[in-house]
């Protein structure tokens, strides 16, 4: 599997429409349908927004496999609560602005 293939799947699984997705990411549906189907490239900053979306690694968009911290991170934060998610984005969001 590929990195546009694995996107495509990401989204699916994350239940978003090819739509919804493009519109998340603020770039055109026939764009990122480029971008599913392997015909056009995605710059660092739309890779970066569709990891922070999906809630993936770049490892594993790109190379197939996530790194085994990333995604027991990952798994915590995807039982949580709805209602905490934004609570623990902020959280990180400071420490990140602290680096």
């Amino acid at each position: 599997m590929v990195l546009h293939t694995r996107i495509r799947k990401a989204r699916e699984q994350a239940g978003y429409t090819r739509e919804k997705f493009a519109e998340l990411l603020d770039v055109s549906v026939s764009y990122m349908a480029e971008v599913e189907r392997g015909r056009t490239g995605v710059s660092l900053k739309t890779l970066t927004a569709i990891c922070n979306l999906l809630g993936l690694s770049a490892d594993y968009l790109i190379f197939g496999e996530a790194r085994q911290e990333d995604e027991l991170l990952a798994d915590k934060i995807r039982r949580l609560d709805r209602k905490y998610v934004p609570l623990v984005e902020r959280v990180l969001n400071e420490l990140l602005a602290l680096e």
